[in-house]
């Protein structure tokens, strides 16, 4: 229902487009005599698309009205193999944005590398927490290590595009340590820093604080305070930004786009 949702949202906007442009057309012709009826329309449109963003309409849309079974079958996941475990949790607990992590070593080369487990934890002071597995030889993955040695890290944030979703497909494979994955892609980055990538829609300047070998676990939960943004402008965005995410085990989307309610009783009565 969320694709149904954004498609007719995404129609109501051209419409919008088109009918300010006959506006403006009609303006410049002199004929402002019809020029109500478009702003009527305008109106119009407007007045669905916020009732598609608050839900009002959910009953236009094809599932609205299929119930959802209870979830009723409990499965034990120390059950499971690896892969029908990896599947499970990344189904339900997705999507998630996919940042490309840039880190130098010691020699001062750059690696990329995406990651979708990065999560704020706290906001002041501003933490962020993310798991690094191991290589299959065993080596502990080159972002921690060069995390380790240089104590830093631009953590970009991907353009919901298919040439987003390359950037990650072409990084993610597995490159011995003295290889850079930028090469492999020619990825255009900052004057002022190499691993900030131009492509980014934005990204988070992150400095190691400490790590915590996870119990029974081949991985590392390691913790990261934000030392900066970077944006395009210094204003702040009025809402979430449409990145690159992960849904799923595999599949890279766009952020979601389809309806929104505005949640607000968290910050308590005035």
């Amino acid at each position: 229902m969320t694709n149904e949702r954004a498609a007719v949202a995404a129609f109501l906007r051209k419409c919008n487009a088109y009918a300010e442009a006959s506006i403006q057309r009609k303006l410049e012709r002199g004929e402002a005599e019809d020029v109500a009826k478009w702003e009527s329309y305008i109106e119009f449109n407007n007045h669905a698309l916020e009732e598609i963003a608050n839900g009002t309409l959910d009953a236009w849309f094809g599932d609205a009205e299929t119930p959802n079974a209870d979830p009723h079958v409990r499965m034990n996941v120390d059950e499971m193999g690896h892969v029908e475990r990896s599947v499970w949790l990344n189904n339900l607990l997705t999507p998630r944005p996919v940042v490309l992590a840039g880190t130098t070593n010691a020699d001062g080369g750059v690696n990329f590398a995406p990651y979708s487990s990065f999560m704020q934890v706290s906001t002041a002071p501003p933490y962020l927490t993310a798991s690094f597995s191991i290589h299959k030889d065993g080596r502990p993955r080159d972002t921690l290590t060069n995390l380790r040695t240089s104590g830093s890290a631009v953590l970009n944030f991907l353009p919901p595009t298919s040439r987003g979703a390359e950037i990650v497909d072409e990084t993610a494979t597995p490159l011995p340590p003295e290889e850079q994955e930028g090469a492999r892609l020619s990825l255009l980055t900052g004057q002022d820093d190499q691993r900030l990538l131009k492509e980014a829609v934005a990204a988070v300047e992150v400095t190691y604080v400490e790590e915590h070998p996870l119990p029974d676990a081949v991985a590392t939960l390691v913790v990261l305070r934000v030392e900066a943004v970077w944006f395009t402008s210094s204003s702040a965005p009025a809402s979430g930004l449409d990145v690159l995410c992960q849904h799923g085990r595999d599949d890279m989307t766009p952020s979601p786009q389809g309806w929104k309610r505005r949640v607000t009783k968290h910050y308590g009565e005035d």
